[in-house]
């Protein structure tokens, strides 16, 4: 008999609550996911090594999967749960959302920490230099 270890057994069955095929997403915030990762994708390997990109490349595809159709994530929609969709830690997804933030991706909704997230777009899309999305999230 073969055993399996719990978490095993827990990733396995682990159910999604949020969708994963861009096509049962909002239109817009798939839009938002690929325009950043277009700009991530010309950040300097030397600055973004593929386990961050990994990272945020599923952190992305879960905000955008948290959106509802104003490009906001409600605040019921924690960081905890929201980090579990990712399948990455608590402390992964603050560094990854801290970048996105920092660098014009994602800001908190109007009422601060606590009232979920918004989809933004900085004024400036970085070009393909990838000059304005330097600094390792």
């Amino acid at each position: 008999m073969t055993r399996v270890s719990s978490k095993a057994m827990l990733s396995e069955h682990r159910v999604r609550l949020l969708p994963g095929d861009p096509r049962d997403m909002v239109p817009s915030a798939v839009r938002w996911a690929r325009t950043v990762l277009r700009a991530v994708a010309d950040v300097p390997a030397a600055v973004l090594q593929r386990p961050s990109r990994t990272s945020l490349t599923a952190v992305i595809w879960v905000l955008a999967a948290a959106a509802d159709y104003e490009d906001r994530i409600p605040a019921d929609h924690t960081a905890a749960l929201l980090a579990g969709e990712a399948g990455v830690g608590a402390r992964v997804w603050q560094k990854r959302t801290a970048w996105l933030r920092q660098h014009g991706w994602l800001q908190h909704g109007s009422g601060g920490p606590h009232d979920g997230w918004q989809l933004t777009t900085p004024a400036t899309v970085p070009a393909a230099s990838g000059a304005q999305c330097t600094g390792a999230p």
